[in-house]
C-alpha cells in the first residue's frame, strides 16, 4: 500500500479543504517487529470535523480507511476543522519587551 491510495480513500469519504500525508514507513523498516505494514502521519482539515471531539474526528478518518487498516501499522492524526487550523497558521505577535533596568 502507498499514500496515494490512502490519500484517495479519504479524499473520497470526507472532501477535505486540506489533506497532507507522511508515508514514515522507511524510518521504521529496521524495528525488530516490523511487520511491513505502513507508518503514515497525516493532517486533515475538513468542516465535517466542526463540533465533534478529536477521538470522533479520528474514528471519522479511521471510518474511511477501513478496507486498508491491516496493511496500515500505524496512523497519527492531526484533524482540524478549518478555523482551528486558520488559527494554528496565524502569525504570532511578540509582546513588546519591558526593560525594568533603571539606569
Amino acid at each position: 500500500m502507498n499514500k496515494q491510495v490512502l490519500e484517495q480513500l479519504i479524499e473520497d469519504a470526507l472532501h477535505p479543504e486540506f489533506l497532507e500525508i507522511k508515508d514514515r514507513s522507511e524510518a521504521h523498516s529496521s524495528h525488530e517487529q516490523f511487520d511491513g505494514g505502513g507508518h503514515y502521519e497525516l493532517r486533515i482539515v475538513c468542516h465535517q470535523f466542526e463540533g465533534m471531539t478529536p477521538l470522533a474526528r479520528h474514528r471519522l478518518v479511521n471510518a474511511a480507511t477501513e478496507s486498508v487498516r491491516e496493511k496500515i501499522h500505524a496512523l497519527a492524526v492531526k484533524a482540524y476543522t478549518p478555523e482551528e487550523f486558520a488559527a494554528l497558521n496565524k502569525p504570532r505577535t511578540r509582546r513588546p519587551t519591558i526593560s525594568l533596568n533603571t539606569q
